[in-house]
């Protein structure tokens, strides 16, 4: 019998929870994320239009991902995953540093338009495949976007 990866479970789950989605995003760098919403577009019979932001079969973008911000203001888009390198109980999420602002001890790129998207595609989806205390905390140190 073949076994069964945690990731392929993870996949599998979160595709079902996408089902009659018309627009999935999913950002740079999220393979899992990834995977599901793809599996979840072949089961639709490719009625879903899924946009893998850094892929070049899966985005439809013609400028990169500023594309994002309209289509998601123009209500056009459903779902998009999003994730940080911290998250707290109250789904805010961490994308700039950790420790005080003024001295972090680690700096990460940045929220990218996390918190704009937030308010605006009606289900977002924290996915973290790390579940530790460092990731999930009580509070996040900066608040990117405010769950």
């Amino acid at each position: 019998m073949t076994e069964v990866l945690l990731e392929e479970i993870l996949i599998g789950s979160i595709a079902n929870n996408l089902d009659g989605l018309r627009h999935v995003a999913v950002g740079a760098s999220s393979p899992i994320p990834g995977a599901a919403a793809l599996l979840a577009r072949s089961r639709s019979e490719n009625y879903m239009r899924v946009s893998l932001l850094g892929s070049e079969d899966n985005n439809f973008f013609t400028d990169g991902g500023k594309e994002i911000f309209d289509i998601a203001g123009e209500g056009r888009m459903d779902a998009f995953f999003l994730s940080g390198a911290q998250i707290d109980g109250k789904a805010n999420v961490n994308l700039v540093s950790v420790g005080d602002y003024r001295r972090p001890k680690a700096r990460f790129p940045g929220s990218f338009g996390s918190g704009y998207l937030y308010y605006l595609v009606p289900r977002v989806i924290l996915f973290r495949l790390e579940h530790t205390p460092r990731t999930l905390v009580d509070k996040v140190d900066f608040n990117s976007a405010p769950g």
